[in-house]
């Protein structure tokens, strides 16, 4: 019986997490009329998911960043006004807005980011 009421107290925190993905994401409204259509939006959006909880480790987040949930996390991180410049359709360069007040937690999380996965 502890076991399942464990597993039901898990419950509460995995819908606030699939409500936030909702609003993060933007699905709310986001309906497929053909079975193709939908199962696709269902497995880019577990895709969607898994990236946005894997980049707080892969960007090494700092608090309060670290805590931000998926729609402060898209809206106030991953918005970021900046250009991206490539060459031979490799990444040369980020340049992020200076002026925005994440910037220079986001250019070191970047910069983590390529470190663990190597530069393209």
């Amino acid at each position: 019986m502890e076991q399942v009421m464990t597993y039901y107290d898990q419950r509460g925190a995995c819908e606030t997490q699939i409500q936030a993905d909702k609003g993060g994401l933007r699905l709310t409204q986001r309906r497929k009329h053909s079975l193709p259509a939908q199962e696709a939006l269902v497995l880019l959006t577990d895709l969607a998911h898994n990236l946005l909880a894997w980049s707080v480790h892969w960007l090494a987040l700092e608090p309060p960043w670290a805590a931000f949930g998926t729609i402060r996390l898209i809206e106030d991180l991953l918005t970021m006004p900046g250009r991206l410049y490539f060459d031979d359709g490799r990444l040369i360069e980020v340049q992020l807005q200076a002026t925005h007040p994440h910037a220079a937690q986001v250019a070191t999380g970047l910069a983590r980011l390529l470190d663990y996965f190597g530069n393209p």
